[in-house]
């Protein structure tokens, strides 16, 4: 099954599966991890040559899943340039804090991983269908699960909000 089958099964209403496309790509999902708390997320290559995406385990659920989703990106984009691994903070850039510091991501990498999470976890046609039934963000974010900031950003984005 390729990655756009995998989003298109998953994102028929929200909120969207995004742990069903991780794990539908052979990617193993650690939601539990014990991660040292700056951290939000990672993405390593295993010695099978697998790949393991965690979140923080002291993290929100609907913040677990948007860093699943933004790491999902860098799987899915910036492969050739996670090498071990990549470590994000709570802000979504690469950190020296971790188990990996991967100087190869840069800014413009973390931005492109943010919007990918963004367009997967609130897919456009659903997000716009939804905000003409019930224009209330917070009520929207906790549909879509996730947070009412990242609602808010995707419904300027859009162009539904000011």
């Amino acid at each position: 099954m390729t990655l756009l089958d995998l989003i298109e099964e998953n994102s028929v209403s929200p909120p969207v599966n995004v742990e069903a496309i991780i794990r539908g790509l052979g990617i193993e999902l650690n939601k539990k991890a014990e991660l040292d708390a700056g951290i939000a997320g990672e993405i390593a290559r295993l010695d099978s040559g697998k790949y393991r995406i965690s979140a923080n385990k002291d993290d929100h659920y609907f913040r677990q899943r948007f860093t699943l989703a933004h790491e999902l990106a860098h799987f899915v984009f910036h492969r050739d340039l996670i090498g071990d691994g990549v470590d994000d903070d709570k802000l979504y850039r690469s950190t020296e804090g971790g188990n990996f510091y991967n100087t190869k991501i840069k800014k413009q990498h973390e931005t492109e991983a943010n919007r990918f999470a963004a367009v997967i976890l609130m897919p456009k046609d659903l997000v716009i269908a939804a905000f003409e039934r019930q224009p209330d963000v917070k009520a929207l974010a906790k549909d879509f699960q996730v947070s009412p900031a990242a609602m808010e950003i995707r419904l300027r984005g859009l162009g539904s909000i000011n």
